[in-house]
């Protein structure tokens, strides 16, 4: 486990101050779009599987073998690959907010970073469960961006910043919203 403070003080300015630090919830997570996502990838992979399997077993050309492969990588990924992907990214991912800016940082091989100014964010909504974990989202996104955020392919990046998977979603929140009124977060 990293420290998240020094791993964000290291990004910060001069000027900056660091008002809070956090790293997503750790291991193996199930999200609501799971409810869909994990059906589907069962059926997807169980097809694809059944279909590479038929085509090996019935000596057909090795151009149906080998376009039968992709899908089966696929249904892989699906059925367990995600899981295993999303806990070693929320292992490398940290969350920082100072007075001037909200830091994202994360990546698996490369580190991605991500900073969002105050002013610029323009919406906040923030998805609490009952003990208090969710997360907030900075800006405007549709419904599919919402459930593609769940999983991501190894690449791929959100298009609208989030902080996910907190312990406490109302800490941060608050911060946020008391910065974009201009109320020092002390008070």
């Amino acid at each position: 486990m990293y420290d998240h403070k020094s791993v964000i003080a290291a990004e910060l300015a001069e000027d900056e101050q660091l008002l809070w630090s956090a790293q997503p919830k750790q291991g193996f997570l199930l999200h609501s779009s799971d409810l869909f996502l994990i059906p589907f990838s069962l059926l997807w992979g169980g097809f694809s599987i059944f279909w590479e399997y038929q085509v090996i077993s019935g000596d057909a050309p090795l151009l149906m073998a080998l376009f039968g492969l992709p899908f089966v990588f696929i249904g892989l990924y699906m059925i367990a690959g995600r899981f295993y992907y999303d806990a070693i990214l929320r292992q490398k991912t940290f969350y920082g907010i100072t007075d001037q800016r909200i830091i994202i940082l994360s990546g698996i091989r490369t580190k991605q970073s991500r900073f969002i100014a105050i002013g610029e964010i323009e919406n906040l909504q923030k998805f609490e469960d009952r003990d208090g974990s969710g997360s907030i989202i900075l800006g405007f996104e549709e419904i599919t961006s919402a459930y593609q955020s769940e999983m991501l392919f190894p690449g791929q990046r959100e298009t609208t910043p989030r902080l996910k998977n907190l312990t406490n979603a109302g800490e941060p929140f608050t911060i946020i919203e008391k910065l974009r009124r201009g109320i020092s977060p002390a008070d």
